[in-house]
């Protein structure tokens, strides 16, 4: 009884809390697309992750200046009698030092208590080497302490299991150790375990061995959410 009673108390005081203001910041993976023609529908790994948050029972707002997908925007279902509000800054094709130049001003319409960033894929890794990326990686970072000092911030792990991207994954991972802090603390988020890249595999998580397909997005957001839920009860 008394157990029952604490989570009904916890559960009224997060519905009563002020949204947690969550920017998802990436390329075509977090942007999404619309489809159409010989194009798939890509939903994005932001939805299933805002349906978990509803599900929490914290209210949250995504924001951003992005407001669809590439080429469009997919339709989305309500949740809970909850509708989604495709605000991201998410960016197809885009590299991780040109979402870290659109941010400067990008930013400057709203504020991210949490900010989750998978960017990487389409940085020319193999040629130049992660060090680019990784100073674009630190402006982004740079860009939202700007906005919000105690943003708290999340680098997805790239998924891909061919090279560069393990190297990457460990880069990213000495990043976040790097530049964390106690007010503003950066962890990484791991996805590979598990993913299937080749689309032609019946447990595949893609479209087309980049893209994920709804299951693979459901992959992604798991766990982000599970890397985020600490931070979910914080304002």
């Amino acid at each position: 009884m008394i157990r029952c009673l604490a989570l009904l108390m916890l559960s009224a005081a997060l519905m009563a809390a002020e949204p947690l203001r969550i920017v998802c910041v990436g390329d075509s993976i977090t942007q999404g697309r619309a489809g159409g023609g010989t194009a798939v529908p890509t939903y994005s790994w932001r939805y299933p992750l805002w349906q978990t948050c509803v599900d929490t029972g914290r209210p949250v707002d995504f924001v951003g200046s992005m407001i669809t997908g590439f080429e469009g925007s997919p339709t989305y279902a309500p949740h809970s009698g909850k509708t989604f509000v495709n605000h991201h800054e998410g960016r197809w094709g885009w590299t991780t030092r040109g979402v870290a130049d659109a941010l400067v001003d990008a930013s400057k319409g709203w504020t991210a208590d949490i900010a989750v960033v998978f960017l990487g894929t389409n940085d020319k890794i193999k040629e130049q080497g992660v060090a680019p990326t990784l100073k674009a990686m630190g402006d982004i970072i740079a860009v939202l302490r700007t906005r919000k000092p105690t943003v708290r911030i999340a680098i997805g792990l790239p998924f891909q299991e061919w090279e560069p991207f393990p190297a990457l994954c460990t880069a990213y991972v000495a990043l976040s150790k790097e530049l964390t802090t106690v007010a503003s603390p950066i962890i990484t988020v791991a996805t590979s375990d598990g993913w299937v890249s080749d689309p032609g595999q019946p447990t595949a998580l893609t479209v087309d061995w980049v893209h994920p397909n709804p299951k693979g997005d459901a992959h992604l957001a798991a766990r982000v959410f599970a890397a985020i839920r600490p931070w979910m009860q914080q304002p």
